[in-house]
């Protein structure tokens, strides 16, 4: 009986030990900041909310909360016509997480600043190839036919 009890009390503790360190596991520097920074855009405080997208960036690039920070914070630096930070950050943001569910929309703005600015491609650099792909990307038939049933119906 006492063989039994002390082995149940073992396995409790395991588990409490197992639970306690899952917990702690979620609650990360990186998973605060991205919170702060929603709570600091409810609020209406969007630089608060891109210093907290920064931190996440500089402090913890591997975090799950990195590619979402990424996205905002380049979508910041869009909606205050910071257009050299977008640019930077947008495409640093596809560099680093292509598989990201974001992308197309990261693809988007920046279509959208190059568009705005009239920026060729006629250069060899990386941001010509980076026009290039997303022209490619944005006006390829499926993904037009795509937008296109979702804004109007056929007739």
């Amino acid at each position: 009986m006492r063989k039994v009890t002390r082995e149940i009390g073992l396995v409790t503790v395991f588990s409490a030990l197992v639970l306690a360190a899952a917990g702690c596991a979620t609650y990360t520097d990186s998973g605060e900041a991205y919170r702060r920074s929603i709570e600091s855009m409810k609020e209406g405080s969007p630089y608060f909310a891109a210093v907290y997208l920064r931190t996440i960036l500089t402090n913890d690039p591997r975090s799950p909360y990195a590619p979402p920070a990424a996205f905002g914070l380049g979508e910041h630096y869009y909606d205050n016509h910071d257009y050299f930070n977008a640019l930077k950050t947008l495409s640093g943001y596809l560099k680093e997480y292509p598989q990201d569910k974001g992308n197309i929309f990261a693809k988007l703005l920046i279509y959208k600043i190059i568009d705005e600015f009239q920026i060729q491609e006629t250069s060899d650099s990386p941001e010509s190839a980076l026009i290039k792909e997303i022209r490619k990307e944005l006006f390829s038939e499926p993904l037009f036919l795509i937008f296109y049933d979702k804004k109007a119906p056929r007739s």
